[in-house]
């Protein structure tokens, strides 16, 4: 079975203030959707507002048309990691799953199963108090997958895992959305989000600002010339002079718009020493700075 998801003028206002306005979006099957934006731009809310733990004040987000609420057997269809919390620190994985799968009617053998798909058996009896942050999010996400559910929605599942584990992650995401489910996935890891997503939806100030296949974004990346200089205040006030849009990485580092020929001759016409001069590509961390206002620096 698959599912899609429909956010249809999707608006949330506490006071006078917008958390969420007007936020139209479709999430699609066998996809992993990357869902963007700063901090405070909306993300948790939406995914609230989603799962029925926030109501709207309009619009509506649903599950094939059905709300949250509407689902006959919500852990059989939606699995959700939104916080790495709420797990007793006395109890071991093993049992705090047995007692989600046993309130849920599900088979006795699903918590070994799902430990053995995030990988946490041989720390299945262990005290979850002494579990690392990485680990209690590899629990969170065997409790999101205890039902088998056509349907995961993650608030920044690579939150405390090292670079084993988030390469763990990106690897099993790939295949829940090869498997034919839907999986959108909330974080503020660019990089990590480029590695992994189909497609990506990027909010800011509450309102969707884009959305769209992850090669359609990357293509919009404003390609241009990493170069570094002793004499950077020189090489700065030349680029704007000329007209050219460039930011600084660093001391004597700048990223500049334009191609390496033409910083390249720019630096000789003024007798700028140039370390180092080469192509940078477009990607997603560029139009996602474009697209949320924030200042490159």
């Amino acid at each position: 079975m698959t599912t899609t998801l429909v956010f249809d003028a999707l608006t949330k206002r506490f006071g006078d203030t917008a958390a969420v306005e007007g936020l139209t979006a479709t999430v699609h099957p066998g996809r992993v959707t990357g869902f963007l934006g700063p901090n405070g731009a909306g993300k948790t809310t939406t995914l609230r507002m989603l799962l029925g733990l926030v109501r709207p004040t309009s619009g509506t987000a649903t599950f094939d048309g059905r709300r949250y609420d509407e689902l006959s057997a919500p852990v059989r269809e939606v699995g959700t990691l939104l916080e790495a919390t709420g797990f007793h620190p006395g109890r071991s994985a093993r049992n705090h799953l047995r007692i989600l799968s046993t309130a849920a009617g599900l088979p006795p053998g699903r918590p070994d199963q799902v430990l053995e798909l995030v990988g946490l058996t041989p720390e299945a009896r262990r005290k979850v108090g002494d579990y690392s942050l990485g680990m209690r999010q590899r629990l969170g996400l065997a409790a999101a997958l205890l039902g088998d559910p056509p349907v995961l929605v993650l608030d920044e599942p690579a939150n405390g895992l090292d670079p084993q584990g988030i390469r763990w992650l990106r690897s099993f995401l790939r295949s829940l959305a090869a498997e034919g489910r839907t999986v959108l996935v909330s974080s503020h890891v660019l990089p990590e989000i480029e590695q992994t997503a189909d497609d990506v939806l990027v909010v800011a100030k509450g309102r969707l600002v884009r959305s769209g296949t992850l090669a359609e974004l990357q293509a919009e990346g404003r390609g241009g010339t990493t170069v570094r200089t002793p004499d950077g205040e020189r090489l700065a006030q030349a680029l704007a002079d000329a007209g050219l849009v460039a930011h600084g990485l660093g001391s004597d580092e700048l990223v500049v718009q334009a191609s390496p020929a033409a910083v390249g001759e720019l630096a000789a016409r003024h007798g700028i020493v140039l370390h180092r001069l080469a192509e940078t590509a477009g990607g997603l961390e560029d139009v996602f700075l474009s697209l949320t206002g924030q200042v490159q620096a």
